[in-house]
Parts: structure tokens; C-alpha cells; sequence
């Protein structure tokens, strides 16, 4: 066999993988660009609903108004899918959010379908509030109430004694382990919060799998992973985190799954800011008053969330 036959024949077999992989390249950078998209339109719409959540008030007296942030929520997202007009696709949509937590101040409220007979006995599914929960976590001594910043309850199971203040303040009062050391506290208080949001969430996806029939999907909605940065947001302000799942991308059978966090920033006390520095473009945190400090668009509740984010202290204010 000639080599130009050779050649020829390479041609022949290669070139249909080629135009195949070509083909998938494309479709791959299809579902990138929309997920971007689906991203950018999720995250605008948390923080909106967010924006419109605080009422007037600070620490724990902070007013929240959930069906309001809902509804600016809601209207964000029919904005940017183009169906303000279309109450099928606005009922859609919803299949595809299997749960809303609004974190509160000393506890957590969550957004989930029920089911029920409406007036005219057939049934409806819609999204309902469920009874506020709280952070709570138990010894064999005492049970403790935790908040999104320092301030706690504590229980006395023995003596019925309640009281209530901050950690720095209570250890003088309770010969609690957990109080006289400030670290100990800060990371009972995180995972604390951080575990029973996961299984409240966890509860409800699962549970939306059923509901997401009614809807006309077939997706299989489960916990996705979030990063343990985000978790770790979740623990030190007021906020809105919301997961959109099986909405279909159009191409290769590729589904949208993702959620949003959205934070209030609205705790009391000192706040850190973060700055990219011009010439490194290292990030640093900054104290309020700092002298470098020229933009607070980045604020956070302590130096571990800003550490979290991948900040370095600042030399100048030593934050």
C-alpha cells in the first residue's frame, strides 16, 4: 500500500473522532458560559432578597422581613429568566429550589414545598415557612444557644438557672469548659451551627424529591458540596442560602446544580475590611480607622473570616 494511501486512510478514520471531540468541546464551553450565567443570575437574586431582609434594629432586636426578601428573590430571578408575565414557568421555576434558609440572628427559618387539599380538593404544593429552630447544643450540664456573633444562652439542666450575655462576660458566672476558653467556644459555635443547617438541608432536599414529581422532574436532588469557606460565612452574620438544582442545561443531558449565600453584614461591633494592595495585589484586612484604608466595600465580623477569604493582616493597623 502506497503511503498516500496510508495517509488517506488515517484521514479517513481519524477525522470522524476529531469532528466528535470538536463537537463536545463546543458543548462543553456551551455549558460553562451558561453556568456563569446561572450563577451570576442566582447570586444577583439572594442578594437582593438579602438587601430588603433587615428591618431597623441591631444584634439580636434586628427585624427581619422573610416574605418581603422572597418576594424581591422571586422577582429577581422571573426578571432575568424572561417570565414576569408567565405564571406556568414562574411555578416551574420553584420545582427547582428545593429549600430557603434565612439565617437568623439566634437561629434559622427554612423555605420548603408542602403539600396540602386545596378549597376545591385537589392537590396543592406550595412553599411554606417552617417554624423558626435555634443553634442549640447539649453536655451533660447545660444547654447553650448560640448566635451568628458571640453573645449565647445558657441553660442549667441541674439548677434550672438560666442566663444569657456574652462568652467573655458568662465565664466569669458559669464554670463551663466551654466559656473559659474563647477558641474552644468560637469552634463549638461554628460546627454547631454549621451541622444542623446541613441536616436541616439535607432533610429537605431529599424530602423535594417527591415534590419535584409534581413538577415533572425526574432530576434526583441531593446536598451538593459547598466550600468550606462558604459554610464558614454562614456562621457570622444574617443571611439568605439558597439551592437551585435539575434545571436542564440543553446540552449532553447537563443539569444545573449550585447555590447562593447571600450576607446582611449587618452585626454590630468592629469590622474588618478587605483591600487588594495596588502594587502586589495581595489582599489585606484593615481596621476601620486605618490609615491605608481607602474602600470598605468588603467588610467582615473578625480576622478569621477574612483570613478564611485569604487575607493577610495588615502591617500598619495590625488588625
Amino acid at each position: 500500500m502506497k503511503l498516500t494511501d496510508l495517509i488517506i486512510l488515517f484521514v479517513i478514520i481519524t477525522l470522524p473522532f476529531g469532528f466528535i471531540l470538536n463537537i463536545h468541546a463546543r458543548n462543553m464551553e456551551q455549558i460553562i458560559n451558561k453556568k456563569v450565567e446561572m450563577n451570576h443570575i442566582l447570586d444577583t437574586a439572594t442578594q437582593d432578597g438579602v438587601t430588603v431582609l433587615v428591618g431597623e434594629g441591631d444584634g439580636s432586636k434586628i427585624s427581619l422581613n422573610k416574605e418581603k426578601c422572597l418576594e424581591s428573590f422571586y422577582n429577581t430571578l422571573y426578571v432575568n429568566f424572561g417570565i414576569v408575565g408567565d405564571q406556568h414557568a414562574k411555578e416551574k421555576i420553584k420545582g427547582y429550589i428545593p429549600v430557603i434558609v434565612i439565617i437568623e440572628y439566634d437561629g434559622y427559618t427554612t423555605l420548603a414545598s408542602e403539600t396540602f387539599l386545596g378549597k376545591d380538593g385537589f392537590k396543592q404544593i406550595q412553599p411554606v415557612w417552617q417554624p423558626k429552630k435555634v443553634f442549640a447544643y447539649t453536655t451533660d450540664d447545660y444547654i447553650y444557644g448560640f448566635t451568628v456573633e458571640d453573645y449565647i444562652t445558657v441553660y442549667n439542666i441541674e439548677t434550672g438557672i438560666f442566663l444569657e450575655g456574652r462568652q467573655k462576660d458568662l465565664k466569669e458566672q458559669i464554670e463551663s469548659s466551654l466559656l473559659q476558653d474563647e477558641e474552644l467556644f468560637d469552634k463549638v459555635r461554628r460546627r454547631t451551627i454549621i451541622e444542623t443547617l446541613q441536616r436541616e438541608i439535607n432533610y429537605y432536599i431529599n424530602r423535594h424529591n417527591e415534590v419535584a414529581k409534581h413538577y415533572g422532574l425526574s432530576y434526583q436532588f441531593t446536598l451538593p458540596v459547598i466550600a468550606d469557606e462558604d459554610w464558614y460565612r454562614t456562621v457570622d452574620d444574617i443571611g439568605m442560602l439558597v439551592f437551585f438544582q435539575g434545571m436542564p442545561m440543553g446540552i449532553d443531558g447537563a443539569y444545573y446544580n449550585n447555590y447562593a449565600l447571600g450576607g446582611a453584614q449587618v452585626i454590630k461591633g468592629e469590622g474588618y475590611y478587605l483591600q487588594a494592595d495596588l502594587a502586589s495585589g495581595i489582599n489585606y484586612y484593615h481596621r476601620e480607622d486605618c490609615r491605608l484604608l481607602t474602600q470598605k466595600d468588603l467588610r467582615f465580623n473578625s480576622p478569621k473570616a477574612c483570613a478564611l477569604e485569604g487575607a493577610f493582616p495588615c502591617d500598619a493597623c495590625k488588625p
